[in-house]
């Protein structure tokens, strides 16, 4: 009989959500910021933010295909958001509440968010808005392209919440 033997990479460790997080994103910030200097400010951030939003619209799409059946209408789309919002709050990484449900809006306003608390201690929110926020409007369009969003605040820019209206435009 042979044993089974526990490769030491897969051993599991324990810490924090934070701390996990920020142990992830601080090299990046690093990074990030050692771009800004050589390559200027603008010119990292329009990098970073083209480079967040490929990566994201190619998930929100990959998510979508991954759907028992194609979104057709703004019921799927509703349906959808419902189980983002349930996984986003028992993975701990955003505290999100669907506020308001019609048959063509859906208002989500989110009061907590990791990515938000992680980049405000690295002192990089800025970083954070382009890795994490900014694409937003974009990922909307990638879950069927009659979804529109509005959004008019945002924690990670010192906002109270985040406030995302998704929308079925006619």
């Amino acid at each position: 009989m042979s044993e089974h033997k526990v490769d030491k990479f897969d051993t599991k460790i324990e810490t924090t959500v934070v701390q996990h997080f920020l142990d992830m994103h601080e090299k990046e910030v690093a990074i990030i910021r050692e771009m800004e200097r050589v390559l200027g400010k603008e010119k990292a951030d329009a990098i970073v933010s083209k480079w967040s939003e490929r990566n994201s619209v190619e998930s929100v799409k990959n998510l979508v295909g991954a759907e028992k059946r194609p979104i057709k209408n703004f019921a799927d789309v509703k349906a959808l958001i419902k189980r983002w919002v349930e996984e986003l709050n028992s993975n701990h990484m955003e505290e999100v509440s669907i506020t308001e449900e019609t048959s063509d809006r859906c208002a989500c306003t989110v009061t907590e968010c990791m990515y938000a608390r992680v980049f405000k201690q690295l002192e990089a929110t800025d970083i954070g808005y382009h890795r994490f926020c900014e694409h937003d409007f974009e990922s909307a369009k990638a879950i069927h392209p009659q979804v529109g969003l509005k959004r008019t605040k945002t924690i990670m820019q010192g906002n109270d919440c985040c406030d995302f209206v998704y929308t079925w435009k006619k």
